[in-house]
């Protein structure tokens, strides 16, 4: 093995070919760790309507209707990677999962077990029908704390406050799963529809609920690449490729190297021209509308989509095909040592090296899970979905990844990737963030704090990251001895695309659109 100086060398040379000084041409940027590790001194504080807005991109869309992807900048451009979801008038009538869950309010209860569903929905049946306000709050409140253990109320509390609150107006589980039997099998007509309504038993006001809910539209989707001016904000070109529509599942962040840029879809990975948008090529993948973001190093593409996939940067050829590393939302990092490079890959139940060359498995650890790896020099830090594993450190030897320590988590929401940064290893997991020593897992802070399942990036010794459900910018000192807030602004971003920020320059993914603010410092 290499000496740790000599690593970190290599890893910043790779990454180094993916842009220019100050940009963030991928996910978690260019060494895609989440640090900018050059570019102008940014302000140290803020003013109470925080930092100056430069502009505001045209519509895109967001959540269901384009993704959580996060906004990439190089060579003076914004890109991003957009499965651009709209409706348009049909004959046929389609019940959606997205229907279901926006418009008719299911969630799927089994994981409660059937004798806890049983005693939600009898109580919910007996409320007294004048019930409502605070004691009915109350009542709700005194259920939950009595009837579901902390994890339980964490995934499952809003169902039953919202099935209380609608009392026997709910709609009865049985006739969700009615429902269920025909998601995305299109009646061919309103008329069709309704004779199957009115045959399934369901009481008046289910029938009208599912009629209404119903619309007189049908679900399409383009796989498309937004360019914007990084200065501006104006359209430079969008490119669009026929997909499916997979709602908020598709939330890849693009990456631009050798002149090209990489976007997953809905259905496919793409390459188009970085200046131009001319498509260069594009090839089918094996899982539809991951949340996974491509890595291009030394000339290969890898793509995490059900099962880890390389291709050749400059024509889209197959190079190799991995089943045995799965998932769809961690996206790979690389490690080179000694002119090899291995690929770690977060999957399903395992954190795994993968030969970039051949695609052969060379090791496997526990892990698993949607979190992005974090790498310096050889240490890796990740946060696995399993609750016993939770916040681990590993080392990569010689026999493959060692762990060192672990902490384990209440990983329910475990999209958060780790930062590294100066010898410590920062999580930023939804609503708690602490500080542990790299070295020996020492919990050096932590701190309860209403956050979201962003992940955090470093510039100029900051660290910024989104809470409060996207709604703020909490800008951080990178302390290791204590959690020190620099400053707070009203953002009003998405909550779970990550901030990205590229000479001086802060770029959020809004509901509507990209915004772009001012971090640099006065001159």
């Amino acid at each position: 093995m290499r000496p740790l100086i000599s690593l970190v060398f290599t890893l910043s040379v790779t990454s180094s070919l993916l842009g220019a000084i100050g940009d963030w041409p991928q996910w978690r940027g260019r060494a895609r760790n989440g640090v900018l590790s050059d570019g102008p001194p940014l302000a140290a504080t803020w003013g109470t309507d925080g930092p100056a807005k430069l502009w505001e991109s045209e519509p895109i869309p967001s959540d269901d209707d384009g993704g959580h992807g996060s906004v990439v900048v190089a060579d003076g451009r914004a890109y991003l990677s957009v499965v651009w979801h709209r409706d348009e008038p049909s004959e046929t009538r389609t019940i959606t999962d997205l229907l279901l869950r926006t418009r008719l309010n299911y969630q799927g209860a089994s994981a409660l077990g059937q004798a806890l569903v049983d005693k939600i929905e009898t109580t919910r049946e007996n409320l007294p029908p004048g019930l409502r306000g605070a004691k009915l709050d109350a009542l709700i409140e005194a259920f939950i704390a009595e009837n579901l253990d902390r994890k339980q109320r964490e995934s499952f509390g809003g169902f039953v406050s919202s099935r209380f609150k609608k009392g026997k107006l709910a709609i009865p589980l049985p006739d969700y799963e009615k429902l269920r039997s025909r998601v995305e099998k299109p009646f061919a007509s309103q008329a069709e529809f309704e004779a199957w309504v009115q045959t399934q038993g369901f009481a008046d006001h289910v029938k009208q609920a599912v009629l209404e809910a119903i619309p007189a539209t049908r679900r399409v989707a383009e796989d498309t690449i937004v360019c914007l001016d990084a200065q501006t904000g104006k359209t430079l070109w969008v490119t669009r490729e026929p997909g499916e529509p997979k709602g908020r599942n598709c939330s890849s962040t693009p990456c631009v190297s050798g002149g090209l840029v990489f976007g997953i879809g809905s259905t496919r990975l793409q390459a188009v021209d970085a200046v131009s948008g001319k498509p260069v090529w594009s090839q089918p993948l094996p899982a539809k509308g991951p949340g996974s973001s491509p890595l291009v190093v030394d000339g290969v593409v890898v793509v995490q989509a059900g099962k880890l996939l390389g291709f050749e940067a400059g024509t889209g050829k197959t190079l190799w095909e991995q089943p045995a590393v799965g998932g769809t939302n961690a996206s790979p990092v690389a490690w080179s040592d000694a002119g090899k490079t291995i690929v770690l890959a977060n999957g399903r139940n395992e954190i795994s090296g993968v030969d970039l060359k051949t695609g052969a498995v060379l090791w496997s650890a526990e892990g698993g899970g949607d979190s992005t790896p974090a790498l310096s020099g050889d240490f890796v830090a990740v946060l696995s979905s399993k609750e016993n594993i939770g916040f681990a450190g590993y080392r990569i030897t010689e026999k493959g990844l060692e762990k060192r320590w672990n902490h384990p988590t209440d990983a329910r929401r475990s999209q958060s990737s780790p930062l590294l940064h100066a010898g410590y290893a920062y999580l930023f997991e939804d609503g708690d963030h602490r500080c542990v020593e790299m070295a020996s897992g020492r919990v050096a802070w932590s701190q309860k704090v209403s956050s979201s399942i962003t992940s955090p990036v470093l510039a100029d010794g900051k660290i910024f990251v989104m809470g409060n459900n996207g709604n703020n910018l909490v800008m951080l000192k990178a302390s290791a001895s204590e959690r020190v807030e620099l400053g707070k602004a009203n953002m009003k971003a998405l909550w779970v695309p990550s901030p990205t920020i590229a000479n001086g320059r802060l770029f959020v993914r809004a509901r509507e659109g990209v915004r772009c603010y001012n971090l640099a410092a006065s001159n």
